[in-house]
């Protein structure tokens, strides 16, 4: 006789501890589990909305710090200025979050820098976490942007060849739109501008409004092309302030190839001018159409002499017999006739020739003064001028003091007859697209290319944020 057994009671035992287990599972496992990824995803994603939130919030607070009159208007508008940012990007209940609280201040953070911080934080509901008893999460973020304090001289061709161009009028739209940027009451701001000579219009001030603005405007577009004066002045200016702890710099603007030095001429023994050997100042020479163009001033003075045209010979500046006593209009070869020579250095101290950018040729123990060495060698001035101010050198004017870390940006606009030497305008800056640059040296700057003058805001707006980029 055969006999069968069932066995299903221990298969449902089975069965039963894996639906328990099974439940367990997913209760105390799976369930936390997602709800934690869930919800540290929304923590996430709002922590990296409101931080980029904030330093968006700090970075304009900062470059706002431009706008008012005094400190603590310009404070109190970067404060509203990062409150208003932060709310434009990070809007309020985003993902649920509630009890948002800004905090924006502004203040001086060390010597000649100020800063904008933006502390904010949110209560972020948990969804699934909120099962196991956990409470509302704070998310909080912060950030601080820091602005430092600048000097800065404005370099400004006022040559002839812009009023020619039609580009005098926007050149001044374009630099009084560049002065907007700085900060009345702690920028120091001022304005050198040249022709056949170059002059300070406006020594550094943290109060350059609206005198500078003013000047500008009444600029005429007329003379040469001086260069290389126009640079030093404007880094002796710099170094006469002595504030090493701002931002340094110098914005070189020109239409045109340098045509003009500052020195003290020997004149011939063959010359009718009076006395001889006791020097003259060339302050302006227009070489395009080999005519002088400036003054010419024998029994020269320890500086150059301050003129308000430049097309204007001084009175009592020589006998009938001396060309470059009279106003420009005889020959340049009537002219260069009564000079021996061009010295070697300007009065300033630069050469004429160091950099051997561009070459010239001599005459006894100077150079010659023809139409062509005349350009070429106050194109090396120039040159020089931006390598000597880059390295810091003594400033004899200032009784050898020196001024390390200053920057140069230059502008070149480039619709005027013969163009701008856009290689020069890299080596004085120094900027890095000219690789090798063979005046290298100290800070570098930037070069614009204005090909019109319809891009010349555009370029003074990139300079402008080059020189106020602010740091996190």
């Amino acid at each position: 006789m055969s006999a069968s057994f069932s066995n299903n009671r221990p298969k449902r035992k089975r069965n039963g501890y894996v639906m328990v287990f099974g439940t367990l599972m997913i209760a105390l496992v799976l369930i936390p589990v997602m709800g934690l990824a869930i919800d540290v995803g929304l923590m996430y994603t709002v922590q990296s909305v409101m931080s980029a939130a904030a330093d968006a919030s700090a970075v304009a607070g900062a470059r706002s710090l431009s706008r008012g009159s005094n400190s603590a208007q310009q404070l109190a508008n970067a404060e509203a200025t990062a409150t208003a940012y932060f709310n434009a990007n990070f809007p309020s209940g985003y993902l649920l979050s509630s009890n948002l609280q800004i905090n924006s201040t502004a203040g001086q953070s060390q010597t000649a820098m100020r800063s904008v911080t933006t502390t904010v934080s949110v209560n972020l509901p948990l969804i699934f976490l909120n099962m196991l008893g956990l409470r509302p999460q704070t998310i909080s973020a912060s950030s601080t942007a820091q602005r430092r304090d600048v000097n800065v001289m404005i370099v400004m061709d006022r040559s002839g060849s812009l009023a020619d161009s039609g580009s005098c009028t926007p050149l001044k739209a374009a630099a009084i739109g560049f002065v907007s940027n700085f900060a009345q009451g702690r920028d120091n701001v001022g304005l050198i501008t040249f022709g056949s000579g170059s002059r300070v219009d406006a020594a550094p001030t943290t109060s350059f409004s609206p005198n500078v603005t003013n000047i500008i405007n009444s600029i005429n577009c007329t003379g040469a092309t001086s260069s290389a004066q126009g640079l030093w002045q404007a880094y002796d200016q710099l170094v006469q302030l002595s504030q090493t702890g701002a931002l340094n710099a110098i914005v070189f603007f020109t239409d045109g190839y340098p045509t003009a030095v500052t020195e003290k001429f020997p004149i011939s023994s063959s010359s009718h001018c009076n006395p001889h050997g006791s020097g003259a100042y060339l302050t302006g020479v227009l070489t395009m159409t080999n005519q002088p163009y400036g003054l010419l001033v024998p029994n020269a003075p320890a500086e150059p002499v301050s003129q308000s045209q430049d097309l204007q010979a001084l009175s009592g500046s020589g006998t009938s017999g001396c060309a470059f006593s009279q106003n420009p209009t005889s020959s340049f070869t009537s002219v260069a006739s009564d000079l021996s020579n061009a010295p070697l250095t300007d009065i300033w101290g630069n050469s004429l020739t160091a950099t051997g950018y561009k070459s010239t040729t001599t005459s006894g123990s100077g150079l010659a003064v023809t139409a062509t060495n005349i350009q070429n060698f106050s194109t090396n001035a120039a040159d020089d001028a931006g390598f000597r101010i880059r390295s810091g050198v003594a400033d004899s004017a200032q009784g050898n003091k020196t001024l390390a870390n200053v920057v140069i940006y230059t502008v070149g606009l480039n619709n005027a007859p013969g163009g701008i030497d856009q290689v020069l305008l890299q080596r004085i800056a120094n900027d890095p697209t000219l690789s090798p640059n063979p005046v290298a040296a100290g800070a570098q700057g930037r070069f614009c290319n204005a090909a019109s003058s319809s891009d010349l805001n555009e370029c003074f707006i990139q300079v402008a944020s080059q020189m106020l980029r602010i740091s996190n």
